[in-house]
């Protein structure tokens, strides 16, 4: 618990609202929408939200896409807000550019926080994972305006932005993703290197699903019924 307490602490110093991009077609696993996938009986989105509340995080949003239906009841009974996506197959670019702009068009005093943007698919995600990160956020210097995990070289998640780096990229052209603003401003940003796979583990395909089931045995991995 001192570890949780201490998270909570940054993470009201840092005024960080979180945004979980959970509006995947998930065409690799069939037609499912992975934030749905469950662990011991708990959704990952459930599982996600539970962690960022636990660090002190209050407002939570989820981007949805074409899996209102089953994310909906979800979403409601975690108390967090759904940005709802009109488009018949958004792509992460389109999740990532709605997060911004929810965030931008929010009250001033959610408006002009950080945010902390998290994949829905991320199964080994707990709150003892991001609490280094907000640490590391939080004791940045003034000149980093993005941080992001690094795992043997492959970019991880949750993704901070600065409310600097929001408004920057909420203005670019509406094509461009965050990795682009992220690939061309590499001063601005702080790659936190960790051997953690917990930031780089995604539930993609039913490969993904198989050894998730393998890792986490004899805890019961499986699709809602």
């Amino acid at each position: 618990m001192p570890e949780i307490n201490s998270l909570e602490r940054a993470a009201n110093q840092v005024q960080l609202t979180a945004t979980i991009l959970a509006a995947g077609m998930g065409q690799r696993l069939g037609g499912r929408a992975k934030a749905t996938l469950q662990i011991n009986g708990i959704s990952l989105l459930e599982r996600q939200i539970s962690a960022l509340q636990s660090v002190g995080i209050a407002s939570i949003s989820v981007v949805v896409g074409p899996y209102r239906d089953q994310l909906m009841p979800l979403i409601s009974k975690c108390g967090a807000v759904a940005v709802t996506h009109h488009h018949a197959s958004a792509s992460l670019v389109d999740s990532q550019r709605l997060a911004l702009d929810a965030q931008l068009s929010a009250p001033v005093l959610q408006a002009d926080k950080d945010l902390l943007l998290v994949l829905a698919g991320l199964p080994l995600l707990q709150a003892r994972d991001i609490m280094p990160l907000a640490s590391a956020w939080h004791q940045r210097a003034s000149s980093v305006h993005a941080l992001l995990p690094v795992v043997n070289e492959v970019r991880g998640h949750p993704l901070f932005l600065s409310s600097y780096a929001i408004k920057k990229i909420a203005y670019l052209n509406r094509g461009v993703g965050i990795r682009e603003w992220l690939q061309k401003n590499p001063e601005l940003v702080c790659k936190w290197v960790t051997n953690n796979h917990s930031y780089i583990t995604d539930v993609d395909t039913p490969e993904d699903v198989l050894n998730l089931q393998a890792l986490l045995y004899p805890m019961p991995v499986c699709w809602p019924s």
